[in-house]
């Protein structure tokens, strides 16, 4: 027969147990006992004092609290309105250049200010050129440019802005106006 460290210990729990149990008394304890209880003298002497008209009850009573008074408020009219989606904040010409996937751009003036491009713009009727900032050997210049989706419509619109302002303008890829877009 194989005894194990944990038969020894389950047998030692139970015996300690058992003499725990047989050391205790089969008498119920003093407190329990209503005979010998301090309170019994007194509880006899307020059951004779008590008047015969008198009625204990022995029973919880229960109050009963009134419904809260129902007070109407106002009710609230909510109106649809309709709320116009915000005007979409425009791009700058720097943004619109370099949201651009492909296409040309037709370069007809660069300057080192914005006031000179915004004054070349106004004399030559060119409001709808894009004025973009670039960055040429680390200094900053700005150049006019209208942008197209292809090369033929490129050389077409700088053939006219030739003949409109005598200038020579510069047609140039999108992505080589990228790279030096000043960010």
């Amino acid at each position: 027969m194989k005894i194990t460290i944990t038969k020894i210990q389950a047998i030692l729990i139970s015996n300690i147990l058992l003499v725990g149990l047989t050391a205790c008394s089969s008498e119920p304890a003093p407190w329990t006992r209503p005979d010998e209880s301090p309170w019994s003298e007194k509880h006899a002497a307020a059951e004779q004092s008590v008047d015969e008209e008198m009625v204990i009850v022995e029973e919880p009573i229960m109050v009963v609290e009134p419904e809260p008074y129902m007070i109407e408020e106002p009710v609230a009219v909510v109106a649809a309105v309709a709320v116009p989606e915000p005007e979409p904040v425009p791009l700058s010409a720097e943004e619109q250049i370099m949201s651009m996937d492909a296409g040309y751009a037709v370069q007809i003036f660069a300057g080192s200010t914005l006031a000179s491009i915004d004054k070349f713009r106004a004399e030559n009727e060119l409001e709808d050129m894009l004025a973009v900032k670039t960055d040429r050997d680390g200094s900053v210049m700005y150049v006019l440019v209208s942008t197209h989706p292809d090369r033929a419509s490129a050389d077409a619109d700088a053939a006219l802005l030739q003949q409109r302002t005598g200038t020579k303008p510069w047609v140039r890829s999108i992505l080589g106006l990228q790279k030096v877009v000043y960010q």
